[in-house]
């Protein structure tokens, strides 16, 4: 009866032990609760299996890709390099990546990816009717001294170029004659839209007969001294 009874407390406390949590190290009695396992020491580390990858998608040296087997990789070879690796269930992916900014990006103070930096390459951004590029809360310009952006219809190259050099005009003023309607322009005409003709200071329509002479619109007939202003733009 006596080794009976031995042996059933053998028996639990094996049985204990073995869905226990277990901690290696310092303090071993304090255990975290959510821990399974824990380990602690103040000068000791845990030193992962160092295993030699021979590429991201080939579970070697392992037999097969384990989800979330993980290991320190030793060899530089095909895609892997040295540094810590798991496993998804089909590839080995690297833990953490080392990586330096370029093209228009940079890492600030607080180590955060930022966009805002010097392009060191063509850079293209692709549209189309469904996703747009907008920018928001612009300030309001200063169309006597800012530039605008220009797009190449070919190329779609950005460049800029002054407000005050897009619109350009040209000026004459003639001392109209008694019962005149024709006038001539400064420079040929392409486009009624770009002609403002003005008699006395006032605007009024106009109509073009070729390309280099306009007449005031219907009913409108000058008198002796007649000042008519025509503003062509180019």
């Amino acid at each position: 009866m006596k080794l009976c009874a031995y042996l059933v407390v053998i028996i639990l406390f094996s049985s204990t032990f073995i869905h226990a949590q277990v901690k290696v190290g310092d303090n071993p009695t304090t255990i975290n609760p959510n821990s399974i396992l824990e380990l602690e020491s103040a000068n000791q580390g845990l030193l992962m299996p160092r295993v030699t990858l021979s590429s991201s998608t080939s579970a070697a040296p392992l037999t097969a890709h384990i989800q979330g087997m993980t290991v320190y990789n030793t060899a530089s070879v095909a895609d892997v390099v040295p540094g810590f690796y798991y496993n998804d269930g089909s590839k080995w992916v690297k833990l953490a990546r080392n990586f330096s900014t370029v093209n228009g990006l940079h890492i600030n103070q607080n180590n955060q990816l930022m966009l805002g930096g010097q392009l060191s390459e063509p850079t293209a951004i692709g549209t189309d009717a469904v996703n747009t590029l907008a920018l928001t809360g612009l300030s309001r310009g200063n169309a006597a001294s800012d530039e605008i952006l220009t797009i190449d219809p070919l190329t779609g190259v950005v460049s800029k170029l002054p407000i005050k050099g897009l619109v350009k005009e040209m000026e004459t003023i003639q001392m109209a004659s008694e019962g005149q309607t024709q006038f001539n322009t400064p420079i040929p005409v392409s486009a009624g839209d770009k002609i403002n003709v003005y008699r006395n200071g006032v605007r009024i329509g106009s109509t073009i007969i070729n390309a280099n002479t306009i007449a005031l619109e219907t009913g409108v007939v000058s008198n002796n001294g007649d000042e008519i202003r025509i503003v062509q733009f180019y």
